[in-house]
């Protein structure tokens, strides 16, 4: 086990002194389900798409929309749908949020959204925040 440890170790140095020499800064961080975003209001944008997945595929907790925004503070390499936003529909706040979502789809109001510094999996930034034109 630790002959394994550590050459691991050494190769994983190996791979830093290289990139290191190409120029590149390399971090090695654990795998997780989200990337690192900005947090922040995007601009205002009309409802294109609601998306809720079926109960038998992944992300099925999660209320998916597309907005046609054109500010999207979200990091690009971690949320790189930039108009796709999600959240999930337990606590009251993301139920309000989803109310106000379904009241401007239907009357055509645009919405500015506030973006965490998450991203889903799939390159959705997540949401929390929303103001209704």
């Amino acid at each position: 086990m630790r002959t394994t440890v550590r050459n691991l170790i050494r190769a994983m140095c190996a791979v830093r002194r290289r990139a290191r020499h190409a120029g590149f800064a390399l971090c090695f961080i654990g795998a997780s389900v989200s990337a690192n975003a900005a947090a922040g209001w995007t601009d205002f944008g009309a409802i294109s798409e609601f998306n809720q997945n079926p109960s038998t595929t992944p992300g099925n907790e999660m209320m998916f929309v597309r907005v046609s925004v054109t500010v999207n503070p979200s990091d690009p390499g971690g949320c790189f749908v930039r108009d796709g936003f999600y959240f999930a529909v337990t606590t009251d706040l993301q139920k309000r949020l989803f109310a106000i979502l379904l009241t401007a789809k239907t009357t055509g109001q645009n919405v500015k959204l506030y973006v965490t510094n998450t991203c889903h999996l799939w390159g959705f930034a997540e949401i929390q925040g929303i103001v209704l034109q």
